[in-house]
């Protein structure tokens, strides 16, 4: 038998390197340390900028469900004051208003504003009027600065709208393959052709338009299977192909973040900076499923946030994954390091950025019991405090060799309640770490190669450090 080896594993992933200790994890912010999660916990706003007291909004009163969110702001130069909104569709598709930071709570059904489904709520600037639109069910209400909201009948369904250069551009649910432009903001230009609006037609072969952004001075229109770019020069368009795709881009997981386009495909996540089309180091292709329509996302500063569906490959079901669910994961990726976090039996129903002086959060509403809740994102690792995410980490192969080996005894630093399984070539054995600190577990296992799992169900779940020593024949 030869000398005494140990296997130190004190960082769980190093997402700079691209060297991932990990083979899967999930409701676990892997690094130096396994730590608690993000999770979800009740939105909670002040009553004036700067007040420690806030309230929450649960609408269980009102309707039974909230399937979209827009945080909008109107500027009103004669006073300059800045209003901040919340907009809220019921299930009933019935909009409803609140509003921040005014010294009480406000909150109504818009007038004479229902949906038949869901719509697509955008809002854009031009001088100094903010215009806020709802679009859906062929028609648009728009609401400006100053001025109550009107609707506009028959008009495409708008499932994407920038400016650019003075200009609207929006793509349209049917036909799918016109951008439409307006050079005078009349929005009942719209798919109508006059002397200030009309359409450029994509008809190629990567696809239907699905989203039209501005970035960096220019448009770039996301196609099924690649991306458009548009340049506008005082109304004169030049078209040329920036990227093709192999597979098919989600449209809803199109998100500006930090200062870049990130997206994803059948087969992952990429980011593109007006250049090029990178794909990132974040390891999910053996979860992805072919049909991720439901995908959305939406971002905060540098962190990108996208609500899927994803197949673990496991016998476990994991919170919403124990019912019906349309979503059951969000992952929450850092552009700038390239760390991320999973989080996993959370089924999403939409994502809101919401940013004014007072707070910076994102908003969060759910499917399900939780439907008419409105959440925000927290280093609370449970979900509105009441089910503690259950938590998962598993390592690759932690030998190199393929000799037989005896291994003898785990040393663990982690809180009490924390399980452990290693993993043999034919067997497993576990252990439950019995005081928070250092645990000590001895034996006698043969086997040519050792994985590690850990788990936990407990709230708090932090594991500092583990060492699995052996002897190699």
């Amino acid at each position: 038998m030869k000398t005494k080896k140990i296997i130190d594993l004190n960082k769980f992933n190093d997402f700079n390197s691209g060297q991932l200790r990990a083979d899967k994890f999930y409701n676990y912010n892997p690094g130096e340390t396994l730590k608690n999660s993000f999770g979800v916990k009740m939105a909670d706003f002040p009553l004036f900028k700067g007040d420690t007291n806030t309230y929450q909004l649960d609408m269980a009163d009102l309707f039974d469900g909230i399937t979209g969110l827009a945080f909008t702001k109107q500027y009103f130069p004669n006073n300059k004051n800045t209003d901040y909104r919340l907009l809220t569709c019921s299930n009933e598709y019935k909009v409803y208003l609140h509003q921040f930071l005014c010294g009480m709570q406000i909150m109504f059904a818009m007038p004479n504003i229902q949906f038949e489904s869901t719509p697509f709520i955008m809002q854009c600037k031009k001088d100094d009027t903010d215009y806020i639109m709802l679009s859906g069910d062929e028609k648009l209400v728009v609401w400006r600065t100053n001025y109550v909201p009107y609707t506009i009948e028959n008009v495409p369904n708008i499932t994407s709208m920038c400016y650019n250069d003075g200009m609207i551009f929006s793509t349209i649910m049917d036909p799918a393959y016109k951008i439409w432009y307006a050079s005078d903001w009349k929005f009942e230009n719209i798919g109508n052709i006059s002397e200030n609006s009309g359409y450029i037609s994509l008809e190629d072969d990567i696809g239907y338009a699905r989203k039209v952004v501005t970035f960096d001075e220019d448009i770039y229109v996301f196609r099924d299977y690649g991306i458009t770019k548009i340049v506008n020069t005082k109304g004169e368009f030049t078209i040329s192909q920036a990227y093709v795709s192999n597979t098919r881009i989600f449209p809803n997981t199109v998100c500006l973040c930090g200062n870049e386009i990130v997206f994803m495909t059948i087969d992952g996540i990429y980011s593109f900076n007006g250049a090029r089309v990178t794909k990132l180091d974040i390891d999910l292709s053996k979860y992805l499923i072919q049909n991720n329509d439901s995908a959305f996302a939406s971002s905060l500063g540098d962190i990108y946030y996208l609500a899927l569906r994803l197949n673990f490959n496991d016998d476990k079901s994991v919170l919403c994954e124990n019912g019906d669910y349309i979503n059951n994961t969000i992952v929450i990726l850092n552009i700038t390091d390239g760390s991320y976090q999973i989080l996993r039996g959370v089924d999403v129903v939409s994502f809101c950025p919401a940013k004014c002086e007072a707070f910076e959060k994102l908003l969060v509403v759910f499917n399900g019991e939780n439907s008419a809740k409105i959440g925000e994102i927290s280093t609370d690792e449970s979900i509105f405090l009441s089910d503690p995410l259950p938590k998962y980490w598993s390592s690759q192969n932690l030998v190199d060799s393929f000799n037989n080996k005896m291994f003898t005894k785990l040393n663990i630093i982690a809180d009490e309640g924390v399980k452990f399984n290693l993993m043999l070539d034919d067997s497993s054995i576990s252990f439950t770490t019995y005081q928070t600190g250092m645990n000590e577990f001895n034996f006698k296992l043969i086997s040519k190669q050792i994985k590690l799992e850990i788990s936990s169900s407990n709230t708090s779940a932090r594991v500092d450090k583990a060492t699995l020593e052996y002897y190699e024949y």
